[in-house]
């Protein structure tokens, strides 16, 4: 069968549907929320965008008309005194002042800021001009001849015409007729369209004046062709532009279809006021972007709004033609969108706020409704488990019921320890047994549920387990985390647990009619909030069970224990080339904890080889070398000195009392020890085959047996000092522990090995013991 073929019963696909619904549900409506508040948010920001957009272009329109009014009004003084001029110089002209035009031209400069100057010619040559002077002042200049030479003869006159100074000019090769002013208006004297001629903006050197003349051609009463024209500055047009407001920020710009600049904002910024010459200024796309896209799109849409994007910013613009002179102007305005939209960006930010404030909300919402449904979703699974563990608890009721002979000991029950482990997740469970005597409880069924194992027959005394049979007797249940820090199970723990990896226990004493007949014990449960029904029921059966006398016959039957013949006499203490009766005058070693013993192991190198000869070799130097370690031992006045197998145990004392000149004399005979072997090693021509390792820490040690006894000695000085041997960097060296180099820095050289580990206790130091200081 595949994989995916392979079904879990304990999984339901609704219960999978209602825990994805329980949790995408909530986000799926936070995240619609979310969608919603965005797309009416951005619904409301680009209409309120357009309408923003929408009134800007409304308010340039109106700016436009404003501007091209004042445009128009602004040269309006030229048609309309081109016209009047025409019925009222028609006399001709001669080198006398012409006091008509001169009152004339004194009057419009006096009211009419724009006007710059008047001429008058005819097609005989005579030419008359009159322009400001001064602060109030005007200028009367003549064109004639004197004496052969042509010159430009001036009068000045204060504002009531009275004269103040005069003064010449040379004029050599001007002729009035060649003028393109006179010249032009001459030519369209009878085209109605264009009667009045605008001439090209120029710039008047005089007066730093930037000019445009309008010129009109008449005939006069004598046939001759005269010609007036007017003058307007259009300074002051861009001085206009330059106070006009547009939006907050906005410019405008008067401009021909070539680019050139007739008028408009910051003409002159930048530019040299002696070299500067208004008549060759034009749109540049590096600084006037805005304005140099705008005129694009009227040559190409023609008049009209748009919006242009230019230095990240988009800006609003509008084109319009002003149909004034023989070649189009064209108006430009601009705006930054900003100036008309600001308030659109607020409201978006505001819209943005209260937005992330909703979905805050919801989002807390969603998590509520979803801890909400996780919480109602663990009431329902604890429910169910409970209406599970209900029927569990009732099929195994049923199992056991069905059980024949359930009360009678003489059968075995099984099922009771395969119940309790099944409904309490145990990692075995076990019955035990009080025995009469009351000194000992038996083992009548152990049921492991990993191995699918059914044990019996194991028992336990009060002796080792004073503790735990005073709590069976008083009937009081033991829940234990820990059964090995606990006094009253720690032996129990190490007999019977330890053998699974079992460290929490629950002991349940089972009583019958006030008298304890035995106990429950359960090793690692897994669910205890479930386990005090059942745990009450099987009691309740097992208590009738032993109720019922025992039989101690069958008991020493079933036991099978058998008794030793007859005792051995022969002692096994072969095992020591330093015996510790040889140190304590024939007195054995009391038994116990001695908690500071120096302890040193070496360790060999195997000596089997599979020559004889080579084992023959071998075998003289290991005996050399034993005679020379024993007799290194007794001069050091060693404690003991044991072999095993192809190790060699030395202890340095074993007092109760911390004797740190055992180490010292341990140490000694260490480095001497080290000596020996390398010398009986290099003789034999045989490598460096054994490591020293050495610690001082607590062991216990006991006489083993009796009658023969042999003394033995285990614990944490003997393990470490086994593990710094078998740690040791090189063949030949004495790696100790950080305790031995505390005892031992003030008589022996050492240098750091580095960290060390030690089970049980962690992370230590070693040294490696290079000799005496």
């Amino acid at each position: 069968m595949s994989a995916a073929e392979i079904v879990d019963p304990t999984q339901s696909p609704a219960s999978d549907r209602r825990r994805i619904f329980q949790i995408l549900g909530p986000l799926v409506g936070v995240l619609l929320v979310i969608a919603a508040i965005t797309g009416i948010s951005l619904h409301n920001y680009q209409t309120t965008r357009r309408g923003a957009i929408s009134l800007s272009n409304d308010l340039l329109r109106s700016q436009q008309r404003y501007v091209t009014q004042e445009v128009s009004d602004y040269l309006a003084p030229a048609s309309i005194g081109a016209l009047i001029a025409q019925d009222m110089f028609r006399d001709p002209l001669t080198n006398a002042t012409p006091d008509t035009f001169m009152l004339y031209g004194r009057s419009i400069l006096t009211h009419t800021p724009q006007v710059d100057s008047f001429y008058i010619a005819n097609d005989q040559g005579q030419f008359w001009m009159i322009t400001r002077h001064g602060q109030d002042g005007f200028e009367q200049t003549h064109f004639q001849t004197d004496n052969g030479k042509q010159v430009y003869h001036h009068v000045y006159t204060d504002k009531d015409g009275n004269v103040t100074g005069e003064g010449a000019d040379p004029a050599d090769g001007y002729n009035v007729v060649t003028r393109p002013w006179f010249a032009k208006a001459v030519k369209h004297q009878n085209d109605p369209e264009r009667q009045l001629h605008w001439t090209d903006p120029y710039a008047y050197i005089s007066t730093h004046q930037f000019i445009i003349t309008a010129s009109l051609a008449f005939d006069g009463h004598d046939g001759h062709k005269s010609v007036f024209a007017i003058n307007i500055s259009l300074n002051q047009l861009t001085s206009f532009l330059n106070k006009l407001q547009v939006g907050r920020s906005g410019q405008a710009v008067i401009v021909d279809m070539h680019g050139q600049i007739i008028a408009g904002h910051n003409v002159a910024v930048g530019q040299d006021p002696k070299t500067f010459d208004p008549g060759n200024v034009f749109l540049d796309p590096k600084t006037q972007p805005v304005f140099t896209h705008a005129l694009n799109r009227f040559r190409i849409k023609g008049p009209g709004t748009g919006v242009v994007q230019a230095r990240g910013r988009n800006y609003v613009t509008i084109a319009s033609e002003l149909p004034f002179v023989h070649r189009h102007w064209v108006l430009l305005l601009n705006a930054p969108e900003s100036d008309f939209a600001d308030f659109a960006q607020t409201a978006r930010r505001q819209n943005i706020g209260f937005s992330l404030l909703v979905v805050g909300l919801a989002s807390i919402l969603a998590l509520a409704l979803v801890a909400q449904g996780r919480h109602v979703e663990r009431l329902r699974k604890r429910l169910q488990r409970g209406r599970d563990q209900v029927r569990a608890e009732n099929a195994s009721l049923l199992e056991i019921a069905s059980t024949p002979d359930l009360f009678d000991p003489a059968h075995e029950v099984p099922i009771l320890t395969e119940a309790l482990t099944a409904r309490t997740s145990a990692r075995r469970a076990s019955l035990w047994r009080l025995l009469p005597d009351g000194d000992r409880l038996l083992c009548e069924d152990a049921f492991d549920p990993a191995r699918d194992v059914h044990s019996t027959g194991v028992e336990i005394s009060q002796r080792e387990n004073g503790k735990l049979f005073e709590a069976l007797e008083e009937g009081h249940t033991l829940s234990i985390a820990d059964a090995s820090q606990d006094e009253r199970t720690q032996n129990f723990q190490r007999v019977i647990m330890r053998a699974v990896g079992a460290n929490t226990l629950l002991f349940q004493p089972v009583r019958n009619a006030h008298k304890t007949v035995g106990a429950i014990v359960l090793e690692d449960p897994g669910q205890p909030e479930t386990m005090e029904h059942i745990i009450a029921i099987v009691a309740s059966i097992v208590a009738l069970r032993f109720a019922k006398p025992f039989d101690g016959a069958a008991e020493d039957g079933k036991t099978g224990l058998t008794v030793p013949a007859e005792k051995h006499d022969t002692r096994f203490d072969e095992g020591f080339l330093l015996a510790p009766s040889d140190t304590t005058a024939g007195e054995p070693v009391a038994a116990g904890v001695y908690p500071q013993v120096p302890v040193m192991v070496i360790s060999f190198v195997d000596p089997y080889a599979p020559d004889r000869d080579s084992i023959a070799r071998a075998m003289n130097v290991i005996r050399a070398l034993s005679l020379e370690i024993q007799k290194i031992a007794r001069d050091s006045g060693l404690f003991s000195v044991q072999v095993v197998s192809n190790r060699l145990v030395l202890v340095g004392g074993c007092s109760q009392t911390p004797d740190p000149s055992a180490a010292v004399r341990l140490a000694d005979a260490a480095v001497s020890i080290r000596e020996a072997c390398l010398s009986s090693l290099a003789a034999a021509d045989l490598d460096p085959v054994f490591r020293i390792g050495m610690d001082v820490g607590s062991v216990m040690a006991s006489e083993l047996g009796e009658s023969p006894s042999v003394f033995n000695i285990w614990g944490d000085a003997l393990n470490g000092a086994e593990l710094l041997t078998g740690s040791a960097p090189d063949a030949g060296t004495i790696q100790v522990s950080e305790q031995a180099y505390m005892i031992l820095r003030e008589h022996f050289l050492f240098r750091a090995r580095g960290m060390f580990y030690l089970p049980n206790s962690g992370i230590t130091r070693s040294f490696i013991l290079a000799g005496r200081r």
